[in-house]
C-alpha cells in the first residue's frame, strides 16, 4: 500500500480532563479559554471548519456555568455542522462504573447535546483505560455504529488492521477504528515538542509535513484501506496554530490525497462506505501491547471504588425502582428532578482520571462531597417516599400500642429475610415481655428482642425515619457514648423517657419491587422464636453452612449440600508496593507478610438464633514502609489492628465476611486468599451486563509495553466452578481479583482491599516499562492511612452458577431490605409489588420512570449464552408495552396477558421494555423532585 492514502481525515479536538494533575476549578479556568478560542476560530476562520469537545457535554455546563450568553453561540455551531458534541456526558472508566451506569451517561450525554440540536453519534472513548466486551451493543442500542478508540489492543491488531468490526457476546457490531499512535497523533503539529501547543512558540509548517509524513509510515503498515484518520489534538490543547497554512501545506506535500477538516461521524461514514473492515473480533479490549492499560486503577484509592459503588446502588437499586413503587402503585409524583441531579453528581465522579484514584489528594478530596450529594440526595428522597407508606408526623404516644414496621423490597424477586430494627416506643408505653408482631394478616411472626434501653426524650435524630439498622445503631452509640450518664433511664422514669428496643425477626415472602407491613403490639403470644442459626464457640451455623473461625481471621466452611470442605479461606495477604497510583509493582527484593501465624481473641458479637457473627481479632506487623532505595521493604516494622467478623442469617447460604484494617504503614498492597479447591482453568467474573469468562493462567506478552498483571477487575463477584461445585467471592466497591493456583493447582482467589502508594505517576518501576504515565506529583492520600472497612462474602454452590442463583444471591446480599417505623391507622397496605422476574437466567439493572412518559422501565439482560424465556410478573395490569432501545426510544409493541410480560431473550441479550399501565398514575400534588 502506499505511504500516502486516498482521503484524511483531519479532526481538530481537545480531550478534556474534568479534574486530574489539577483540580476541576483549576482546569476551568482554562477550560474557559479553550472554549472561547474554539467559538472564535469556528466563527471568524473559515479555514478552520470542525472541532470535536471530547464526545463529553459535561464541558459544556462546566463552560456556561461561566459564560452562560455563549450558549446561543454554541447552538448556531451545533446546527451549521461546525461543532461536535457528545454521545457522553462524562468520558467513563469503564470497569470501575457499573453497566447501568453506561447506559446512564449515554443517557445524559444524548440529553444535553440534543438540547443544543446535534449529537455526534460516534463511540468516542480516546483515553479510557480498557473497554467491556458489551460496549458494541451499549452502542448499537444506543443507535450508535462506530467505536473510536486508542487503548485496550494486543496482538489481535496486528491481524485485524486499524479498522474492524467489533462483536458482542449478542452478535451486535460496531465499526471500530484504533487511533494509531494515540488520541494525540497528530497534536501540536509544527512543534519540536507536543506540549508546546500550549505556549506561543512559533509553529513550524515544514516540521508538521514531516511528523504527517513520518506518521502515514506507520499508518501504511496496520491500515486497511485508504480512507485514514488524524487527530488533531490532546489533553487539554487548544485549537491547531496555523491550521490553514497547515493543511495547505499538507495537500501540497500529498497531491493525490484529499484532506478533510471535519468530525469523526463523516470520517467514520466514509471508512464504512471504503468497506476496509472486512475482519471481525470479540470480546474485551483489555490489553497493553502498545498502550498501557494501567490496571493498578482498579485498586488505587479503594474508599472512592467503595463510596461510588454504594452510591450507583442506592441510585439503581434503591431510590429509582421503589420511586416508581410508590408512583405507579400508591400515586405518589416521581422524584425525577431528584433523580437526574443525583445521577449527573455520581457521572461527574466516574471520568477516567477521576474514579480511577490516578488524580492529585485536591481532586480526590474534590469527589467525596459529590459522592455525598448523591447518597444524602437520594436517601432523603426516599425517606420522603417510605413516609407516605408510614407517616410518621402524625404519630402519638398512645399510636405506640400497635406500631407499624415497614419492610421495602427494591429488588424484583420475592425474598425471606431476617430484619433487625431499632423501634422507639413513647409512653404510656407497653409492656416489653407481652410485645409480639404480627403481619398483615394477624400471624404472628417469629420475633426476638435484642435489647430495650429507656433513654431520655430528647431533640435529636428521629430513628424511626432511619432506614436501616446499621444506620440507627451507629447514631445511638454515639449519644450513649457522649451522654449514657444524662440520658439512660430507669423504668420508674417512663413519664420523661422513651423506650428503645431492638428487634430481630423473619419477614417472609416480601413482595418484589414492594413493601409489607408488621405490627408491634401487646399480645398473649410467646413472640419467641425457634433458634436456626447457633453460634458455639468459634462456630457458627445455618441450614446451609458450618463456619469456623479461627484468631488469626480465617475460617473454614463445610458446605452441607455437597459435603465439601474450604479451609483457611481468608489468609491476608501484604506485600510492597513501588508503583504509583495507576499501576501496582513489587520491589527488586520483594517480602510478603502473612495473617497465617498470627493469634489474637476470639469472640462472638451476635447470637439471636436468626444470625449470628464471631469477631477475630489480631495484630498484623508490617514493614513501615519501603525502603529509601525502593529495591526493597524497610527493617522497621508497624503494627497494624485488625478484626475479622463472619456471620450466617437464616435461609442464607452467603457467608459475611468484614475485615476492619488500621493501616499504619505506607507502600504496599494488603489483599485476603480464597483457596477454593476447585480444579479450573477459567474465572468468571461478573462485568457489564455479562459474566466474563478468563484464563487463570495468562499470557505472559514480556514484549508489550504493558505486560498483563495477572490481576482481573469485576462487578459484583468472581468465581470458579467445575460443573459440579463451586465457589463465588461477593464484593461490595473491591472491583480488583487475581486468580492463582495453590499447590495443587487448584485456584484460589486473591481480592485486592487495599493498594497503598505516594505519587500519582514515577518512571522508575518494571511493571510499566519505567515510563510515566503522568506528572510525577507527590500523593501522601493515596498512602490511604487509617481506619478501612471491607465488606466481601464467600458463597459456596452445587452444580453451575446460573442455576445455583450466584447473581440473584449477589443482588440479595449486597441491596438488603429498608424498614421505617410508622402508625398502623394511617399506614398503606402491603403486598402488592411493581414487577417480579421468574428466572435465574436473567438479571435486572434498572426499574425506573421513563425520562419524559409516565411509563415504567424495566432493562435486563440474559446471563447465558443460551436463548432465554423470561416472563415479567406485574402487581398492576399493564395496558401496553413495547420494546425500547437504551435512549428509551420505542420500538416494537410487546403482548400484554394480564398482568404477565413474556419476553424472548437471545444469548447474552440487553433488553429494555416499557410499561404502561391501565389508567393514569395519580400524583397526590407534592412536589417531592
Amino acid at each position: 500500500m502506499s505511504t500516502a492514502p486516498r482521503k484524511v481525515f483531519v479532526v481538530s479536538h481537545t480531550h478534556w480532563d474534568r479534574e486530574w494533575y489539577l483540580t476541576f476549578h483549576e482546569f476551568r479556568t482554562l477550560l474557559v479559554r479553550t472554549v472561547r478560542r474554539v467559538l472564535d476560530r469556528l466563527e471568524n476562520n473559515a479555514s478552520f471548519e470542525h472541532f470535536v469537545l471530547d464526545g463529553q457535554t459535561v464541558i459544556l455546563d462546566d463552560y456556561l456555568e461561566i459564560h452562560p450568553e455563549d450558549r446561543p453561540r454554541v447552538e448556531r455551531l451545533v446546527r451549521d455542522g461546525l461543532l461536535s458534541l457528545g454521545p457522553w456526558y462524562v468520558l467513563p472508566d469503564e470497569f470501575l462504573v457499573s453497566g447501568e451506569a453506561l447506559v446512564r451517561n449515554l443517557l445524559v450525554g444524548h440529553r444535553v447535546a440534543g438540547s443544543f440540536g446535534g449529537i455526534l453519534k460516534v463511540g468516542y472513548l480516546p483515553d479510557t483505560f480498557g473497554h467491556v466486551a458489551q460496549m458494541p451493543q451499549i452502542l448499537a442500542r444506543s443507535g450508535i455504529d462506530s467505536f473510536v478508540y486508542t487503548r485496550g489492543s494486543g496482538e489481535e491488531l496486528d491481524d485485524l488492521g486499524l479498522e474492524y468490526l467489533w462483536r458482542a457476546p449478542d452478535g451486535s457490531e460496531v465499526l471500530a477504528v484504533n487511533q494509531h499512535g494515540g488520541y494525540c497523533n497528530a497534536g501540536g503539529l509544527g512543534h519540536e515538542e507536543i506540549w508546546q501547543a500550549h505556549t506561543r512558540r512559533e509553529v513550524s509548517v515544514e516540521r508538521a509535513v514531516d511528523k504527517v509524513r513520518e506518521l502515514f509510515s506507520k499508518m501504511a503498515e496496520r491500515s486497511n484501506g485508504d480512507v485514514w484518520l488524524l487527530n488533531n489534538g490532546c489533553d487539554h490543547f487548544p485549537p491547531q496554530a496555523k491550521f490553514g497554512e497547515i493543511l495547505e501545506a499538507l495537500r501540497a506535500a500529498f497531491p493525490g490525497t484529499e484532506f478533510i477538516h471535519t468530525g469523526f461521524d463523516a470520517f467514520v461514514e466514509e471508512l464504512r462506505r471504503s468497506g476496509a473492515a472486512t475482519k471481525s473480533w470479540s470480546g474485551e479490549l483489555l490489553s497493553g501491547k502498545e498502550h498501557p492499560i494501567l490496571t493498578g486503577v482498579w485498586s488505587a484509592r479503594m474508599e472512592l471504588k467503595q463510596q461510588n459503588d454504594a452510591a450507583q446502588s442506592f441510585l439503581a437499586d434503591y431510590l429509582e425502582p421503589l420511586a416508581s413503587y410508590t408512583h405507579f402503585v400508591h400515586g405518589r409524583e416521581y422524584p425525577a428532578g431528584s433523580v437526574d441531579y443525583a445521577w449527573k453528581e455520581l457521572l461527574k465522579n466516574q471520568p477516567h482520571d477521576s474514579i480511577c484514584g490516578c488524580s492529585t489528594d485536591a481532586v480526590h478530596r474534590d469527589m467525596v462531597p459529590r459522592f455525598a450529594a448523591v447518597r444524602e440526595t437520594a436517601q432523603q428522597v426516599l425517606r420522603y417516599e417510605l413516609e407516605h407508606l408510614t407517616p410518621t408526623f402524625a404519630r402519638r404516644a398512645e399510636d405506640d400500642h400497635e406500631t407499624v414496621i415497614v419492610v421495602a423490597n427494591p429488588l424484583p424477586v420475592v425474598r425471606t429475610e431476617v430484619v433487625t430494627r431499632l423501634v422507639v416506643l413513647q409512653p404510656p408505653g407497653v409492656d416489653v415481655s407481652r410485645l409480639e408482631l404480627r403481619d398483615e394478616s394477624g400471624h404472628t411472626v417469629p420475633m426476638k428482642v435484642l435489647d430495650s434501653k429507656r433513654l431520655e426524650r430528647f431533640w435529636g435524630i428521629d430513628y424511626r425515619t432511619l432506614l436501616d439498622y446499621g444506620a440507627q445503631r451507629a447514631v445511638l452509640e454515639c449519644y450513649l457514648r457522649d451522654f449514657a450518664d444524662r440520658i439512660v433511664r430507669s423504668e420508674e422514669e417512663r413519664e420523661t423517657s422513651d423506650q428503645f428496643l431492638t428487634i430481630q425477626f423473619l419477614a417472609e415472602d416480601l413482595p418484589a419491587v414492594g413493601h409489607a407491613c408488621f405490627f408491634l403490639v401487646e399480645g398473649e403470644s410467646d413472640p419467641s422464636a425457634d433458634a436456626s442459626v447457633k453460634v458455639d464457640g468459634d462456630t457458627i451455623e445455618n441450614e446451609h453452612c458450618r463456619v469456623t473461625l479461627h484468631t488469626n481471621g480465617t475460617f473454614d466452611i463445610e458446605h452441607t449440600a455437597t459435603g465439601r470442605v474450604l479451609r483457611d479461606l481468608n489468609v491476608l495477604e501484604d506485600t510492597e508496593d513501588v508503583g504509583d497510583e495507576y499501576d501496582y509493582s513489587p520491589a527488586e527484593t520483594s517480602h510478603t507478610v502473612t495473617s497465617t501465624g498470627a493469634s489474637g481473641s476470639l469472640r462472638a458479637i451476635e447470637a439471636t438464633g436468626f444470625s449470628g457473627r464471631l469477631e477475630a481479632s489480631f495484630t498484623l506487623r508490617l514493614p513501615e514502609a519501603i525502603a529509601p532505595d525502593r529495591a526493597r521493604r524497610s527493617d522497621a516494622t508497624i503494627d497494624c489492628p485488625v478484626n475479622v467478623r463472619v456471620g450466617l442469617r437464616q435461609g442464607s447460604p452467603v457467608v459475611d465476611v468484614e475485615v476492619v484494617f488500621e493501616n499504619r504503614a505506607l507502600d504496599h498492597r494488603l489483599r485476603a486468599h480464597v483457596p477454593t479447591g476447585v480444579a479450573a482453568d477459567t474465572i468468571i467474573s461478573d462485568g457489564h451486563f455479562l459474566a466474563n469468562e478468563r484464563p487463570v493462567d495468562q499470557e505472559r506478552h514480556d514484549d508489550w509495553l504493558q505486560p498483563p498483571a495477572g490481576t482481573v477487575p469485576q462487578q459484583e463477584f468472581s468465581l470458579v466452578e467445575d460443573g459440579e461445585f463451586g465457589v463465588a467471592v461477593l464484593a461490595a466497591g473491591l472491583p480488583e481479583v487475581e486468580p492463582r493456583r495453590d499447590r495443587e493447582g487448584n485456584v484460589a482467589l486473591a481480592l485486592t482491599l487495599l493498594r497503598a502508594v505516594g505519587w500519582l505517576s514515577r518512571d522508575d518501576f518494571p511493571t510499566r516499562r519505567n515510563m510515566n504515565a503522568g506528572p510525577t506529583i507527590p500523593t501522601p492520600d493515596a498512602q490511604c492511612q487509617g481506619p478501612g472497612a471491607f465488606r466481601y462474602a464467600v458463597l459456596p454452590y452445587a452444580g453451575d452458577w446460573v442455576s445455583a442463583g450466584v447473581k440473584r444471591m449477589s443482588r440479595l446480599w449486597r441491596a438488603p431490605v429498608l424498614t421505617m417505623q410508622g402508625v398502623r391507622d394511617l399506614h398503606v397496605p402491603g403486598g402488592t409489588g411493581l414487577v417480579r422476574t421468574t428466572s435465574d437466567a436473567v438479571s435486572v439493572t434498572a426499574v425506573k420512570r421513563h425520562e419524559k412518559r409516565d411509563t415504567l422501565i424495566v432493562r435486563l439482560y440474559n446471563l447465558t449464552g443460551e436463548p432465554v424465556r423470561e416472563r415479567l410478573e406485574f402487581g398492576l395490569e399493564p395496558d401496553s408495552a413495547w420494546t425500547c432501545d437504551l435512549l428509551e426510544r420505542r420500538g416494537a409493541p410487546v403482548v400484554v396477558n394480564g398482568r404477565d410480560i413474556v419476553l424472548d431473550l437471545g444469548p447474552h441479550q440487553i433488553a429494555t421494555v416499557e410499561v404502561a399501565f391501565a389508567g393514569p398514575s395519580s400524583p397526590d400534588g407534592t412536589d417531592h423532585s
